[in-house]
């Protein structure tokens, strides 16, 4: 009565210790089968040998059907080879790129901890190309879902401190690059909590994403690093991040900040203590953003100023005898702005967005400054795109 009107999709696991023949037998496997969010498979644990009768069972359907049940139905212990080659993927990866004692790493053969500190450092410098993560992440987590077919098997013992290694070196390659992309989500919740738990033990939180450049806890979280290197290689990828996210909110600060990031790291790449320190000064210097009236140019223009020099005259910026100009020109932009923007859903609006482009037109043009002129359009483009990230600031 129970199997007959038994339909949960949520349903992973069937446990038979009594002999069902036939249909019956059909009908208890198929209470598994049903589809459900985060269920990749359903699973039949025999206790007594049911799959003689099988065949017998599936004799009613015709044999194309036959063919179709049979193939769904796969011995657990058939995933075994599957998950040691997908293991020894993993390991290949690192060793590809010259971490040759990552097993010994996984497996926690290493005792000396400067030693491991070491192996670990390396591990995490070999996946700075994003590629590499996307590769590391992707053999991971297929790594991890065979994994979880196979557990509570003691089949996937030896396997289990490895798991949770590579799922704190994950960890830690994301924290170092910023990366918020790399997850074990779609991993077994089984491996979930036996990864989380090992992570626990070593005072990580992992739902806790990784600590951004302008946090409280920044500088705390950069000194657990042990070496200088290490601290360097952190503190460039927060900045590198930073100016990659914001990039769209000032184009012109933040490509300045991330060329000299660039510098920085060409000129001091042996000196670690010393790039550690300039990284540090750079980090003060975005956090501390814009100042009012620098080169007698408002905070709220800067932006403007410095993108339409940019767009007009190149990285060398704005010649001295066209400073002025550029902000009262500048002035009049804000100021247009400032009074079109605020429209209710004008950036729905493409008849008003198009109108505005034309009289930012008519204020270029009529500049009488010809550099600026002549790339009317490539600056309009680009002032209207930053206008709509910085409406709140231009309205206030």
């Amino acid at each position: 009565m129970l199997l007959t009107g038994f339909d949960a999709p949520i349903e992973q696991v069937m446990y038979i210790d009594k002999r069902v023949k036939d249909h019956n037998l059909l009908q208890t496997i198929a209470r598994v089968n049903r589809i459900a969010k985060g269920k990749t498979r359903g699973y039949i644990v025999d206790y007594i040998g049911l799959t003689d009768h099988l065949k017998n069972a599936l004799s009613i359907y015709a044999d194309d059907d036959k063919k179709d049940v049979e193939g769904t139905l796969t011995d657990i212990t058939g995933e075994l080879p599957v998950l040691e080659a997908r293991y020894r993927r993993l390991l290949n990866l690192f060793t590809e790129n010259r971490v040759s004692e990552i097993e010994n790493f996984v497996q926690q053969r290493i005792k000396d901890v400067a030693h491991e500190l070491a192996v670990l450092e390396k591990a995490i410098r070999c996946m700075e190309d994003l590629a590499q993560r996307a590769n590391f992440e992707v053999f991971l987590k297929k790594f991890l879902q065979s994994m979880d077919i196979i557990l509570p098997n003691a089949e996937a013992f030896p396997y289990r401190i490895p798991a949770k290694r590579f799922g704190f070196l994950l960890v830690k390659i994301k924290e170092r690059y910023k990366d918020d992309s790399l997850s074990i989500s779609g991993a077994g919740e089984k491996v979930r909590k036996l990864i989380d738990e090992h992570l626990v033990s070593l005072g990580i939180n992992p739902k806790i994403p990784p600590v951004e450049l302008f946090s409280p806890d920044f500088i705390t979280q950069l000194d657990k690093n042990k070496s200088p290197q290490s601290k360097a290689s952190e503190m460039e990828h927060a900045i590198r991040k930073h100016c990659k996210v914001h990039l769209d909110e000032d184009p012109v600060l933040y490509e300045s900040l991330s060329e000299r990031l660039e510098a920085l790291i060409k000129q001091h790449k042996d000196d670690w203590d010393l790039l550690c320190k300039h990284l540090l000064d750079l980090r003060n210097e975005a956090q501390a953003g814009r100042q009012d009236d620098t080169n007698g140019v408002s905070k709220k223009a800067a932006p403007f100023y410095d993108l339409i020099g940019k767009l007009g005259f190149g990285k060398e910026g704005l010649p001295q005898e066209h400073s002025e100009q550029i902000k009262l020109l500048v002035v009049e932009l804000l100021e247009k702005l400032h009074r079109t923007i605020g429209i209710v859903n004008f950036w729905g609006n493409p008849t008003e967005v198009s109108k505005l482009r034309g009289e930012l037109s008519d204020l270029i043009l009529f500049s009488g400054i010809h550099e600026i002129a002549d790339k009317c359009e490539k600056i309009v483009t680009e002032i209207t795109a930053l206008a709509k990230v910085r409406e709140k600031d231009i309205l206030e």
